[in-house]
């Protein structure tokens, strides 16, 4: 990543901030969906990981993903089958986690074709 520009970097930099805290909800929510006992405890430490997730988007820039952490929070506090809380709260954090992969192309992406030579 040697052609990226400092802001660039910077936005990347951004996104490796708020990337780490997905991959650790990512595990609480496999942790939920494979516990034979305890699962209440695990959807509160979602909920609060969500919490606080939602915040560091929103201060990040990244809006869309914050509305989603939102909701991902409403849904850990539900009561609703264990199955089916596993199921949506895998595939909201599949979703953000997705999102954030493609924000990272994107930036590399457009940093790339700003530092290419125009052919004329």
């Amino acid at each position: 990543m040697s052609g990226i520009t400092p802001l660039g970097q910077a936005k990347l930099a951004r996104l490796a901030e708020v990337q780490r805290p997905a991959q650790t909800i990512h595990g609480l929510t496999e942790q939920f969906a494979t516990a034979r006992s305890g699962e209440d405890q695990i959807a509160q430490q979602i909920k609060r990981r969500y919490r606080q997730y939602k915040l560091k988007l929103m201060g990040a820039g990244f809006d869309h993903l914050s509305q989603l952490a939102g909701a991902m929070e409403i849904a850990a506090g539900r009561n609703s089958s264990r199955r089916t809380k596993a199921r949506i709260l895998r595939e909201g954090i599949a979703s953000i986690r997705t999102q954030l992969e493609f924000e990272e192309k994107d930036i590399v992406r457009s940093e790339t074709i700003e530092r290419e030579p125009k052919a004329e």
